[in-house]
């Protein structure tokens, strides 16, 4: 009766030597984290672990259960073994509520913040050697920008302040702030994303005094050269033109390929008093607008170099 009422239970004299390996186990994962520097531990610990609980769960089940069970464990459908072992199912749903939550935790912020896919640094370099500012330099004016400081957002606001459309959340993204160059007529602001560094937005924005409308153009002109480096310098001149000219307080946007872009006036408070009016170069990316935000699209009449060659060969092929 005894060995009937025992059959298929595990000894308590097993039960103990799993748990000294198990025990051995652990005091081995502790060494092994105390031999290796500060920047394996987690990673040499977590392998360690995972070996010693595949190991002691390998030898828990060869020395407790019938070698033909086990066998017949192994032949039986998914659904079957599922339904012999609930533990199955249960790890299954774990694995994919994490890979949900994971997948949430790494996509949501570029969800949430659309980029322009290139950097602060990338903006940086394509706007300082612009033609347009090439150019200017080699008559003695320099309209570049020193590398901006990164500022908080919520005692350093943009210039733009309620009028700005497309804004990023401090959770997502840093923002940096700073003067040109040589000039103190303005500046650069925007919001570049935590998670690889790319512009959420990015804005240039020039003292507007005296209805001098050249100054304004030839730095909107340069964002462009930036934008599209592809461009001429009188392409991009001409889009700065074509901007200015049509300024009427249309808060929406031109697009061009990726991009979006608009100027937008604000005025301002001076250190001393008085009221100063800036120009903004307000620049988004296109996947963070709608159609209904989009004031022209551009593309067709400032069409870019790359385009035209297709266009051409396109043509000379079919004829």
């Amino acid at each position: 009766m005894s060995k009937s009422k025992n059959k298929g239970k595990k000894p308590q004299q097993n039960e103990n030597k799993i748990k000294d390996e198990l025990e051995a186990k652990a005091e081995e994962i502790i060494d092994t984290a105390d031999e290796v520097t500060d920047g394996e531990i987690a990673e040499e610990a977590e392998e360690t672990a995972s070996e010693a609980a595949e190991e002691t769960v390998s030898e828990d089940i060869e020395a407790s259960e019938d070698p033909g069970e086990i066998e017949a464990f192994r032949k039986l459908h998914f659904i079957e073994k599922c339904r012999k072992d609930p533990i199955i199912p249960v790890c299954i749903i774990l694995a994919i509520l994490a890979l949900i939550v994971a997948g949430i935790y790494f996509m949501l912020p570029n969800a949430m913040t659309p980029s322009m896919g290139l950097t602060l640094s990338d903006f940086q370099t394509r706007y300082n050697n612009g033609q347009v500012a090439a150019s200017l330099l080699n008559n003695g004016v320099d309209i570049t920008f020193r590398s901006p400081e990164y500022v908080d957002i919520t005692s350093q606001p943009s210039v733009l302040g309620d009028k700005a459309v497309i804004t990023a959340k401090s959770t997502y993204a840093d923002f940096f702030n700073g003067p040109f160059k040589y000039t103190s007529i303005g500046g650069v602001e925007g919001a570049a994303r935590k998670s690889d560094g790319n512009l959420a937005y990015v804005r240039v924005y020039v003292q507007y005094a005296n209805d001098d409308f050249n100054t304004v153009w030839l730095y909107a002109s340069n964002v462009i050269s930036a934008l599209y480096p592809e461009l001429s310098m009188y392409q991009a001149m001409d889009i700065g033109m074509k901007m200015m000219n049509e300024y009427n307080g249309d808060a929406r946007f031109y697009v061009k390929g990726d991009y979006a872009y608009r100027l937008v006036a604000v005025k301002k408070t001076a250190d001393g008093g008085g009221e100063i009016v800036y120009i903004v170069i307000d620049c988004v990316p296109r996947s963070a607008i709608n159609e209904s935000q989009i004031r022209e699209n551009i593309e067709a009449e400032f069409p870019s170099p790359s385009a035209s060659e297709s266009v051409t060969e396109a043509v000379a092929s079919s004829t």
